[in-house]
């Protein structure tokens, strides 16, 4: 398993790999959990944020398919925190060239609903895919929404958010968190997930160290 980077919508050099991706999101978040999401006539979930150039996180098996994926944007632009969530967490806005948000955090899945690589296995290499980005393009945080059936999942993972906002209750509940970027937490989810090395493909490493310069 490795993660693959793909900056912006690049359906020239990867797009059968984001239409599994895209595809994959509106299984997830339209079919199962029924999420107001807008699905195209292709049967993928895409939305305002796709267009707007994002790096996207995409785990891959050794044929190249998808296994998961995740996007992260710049909170000097546009983000869901802002443009969404502000008003349920008073107003909270984060801005930082070296804070990026991370969305769409979704596990591939086959068509009864049981993940292909394993939810913790999957997710580790998410996490530590975010992690390795961010140690080798210089970003020091990520910040996030997620609902309560989260935070285990995190905590297992080895790289548990901060939580700094609560809105709602119950199942409704969303929290607000920020995830610090270090060595120390990349070696905790390398532990966690049993994995050695790098879990980025080596062009993927030589993006990462040239992100900021792009954004």
């Amino acid at each position: 398993m490795k993660i693959r980077l793909v900056k912006g919508m690049d359906l020239a050099g990867d797009g059968d790999l984001l239409d599994e991706m895209f595809k994959a999101r509106k299984r997830l978040f339209a079919d199962r959990l029924g999420w107001d999401v807008t699905v195209d006539q292709q049967g993928r979930e895409i939305d305002q944020y796709d267009p707007l150039n994002p790096l996207y996180l995409i785990s891959t098996d050794e044929s190249g398919a998808h296994l998961g994926s995740l996007r992260l944007l710049p909170t000097t632009g546009d983000t869901m925190l802002r443009d969404v969530f502000a008003s349920a967490f008073d107003g909270t806005v984060i801005e930082s060239p070296f804070i990026w948000e991370c969305t769409r955090f979704c596990i591939e899945s086959d068509k009864s609903g049981h993940v292909r690589a394993g939810l913790h296995q999957a997710t580790t290499a998410l996490l530590l895919g975010i992690c390795e980005t961010g140690l080798r393009s210089g970003i020091q945080q990520i910040v996030g929404v997620f609902d309560r059936r989260m935070i285990p999942i995190y905590r297992r993972g080895g790289w548990p958010p901060d939580i700094i906002g609560e809105s709602g209750n119950g199942r409704e509940a969303v929290y607000l968190g920020v995830w610090d970027v270090t060595e120390e937490y990349a070696a905790a989810i390398r532990k966690a997930g049993g994995l050695k090395g790098s879990i980025l493909e080596p062009a993927s490493r030589r993006r990462a160290e040239r992100l900021l310069n792009a954004a």
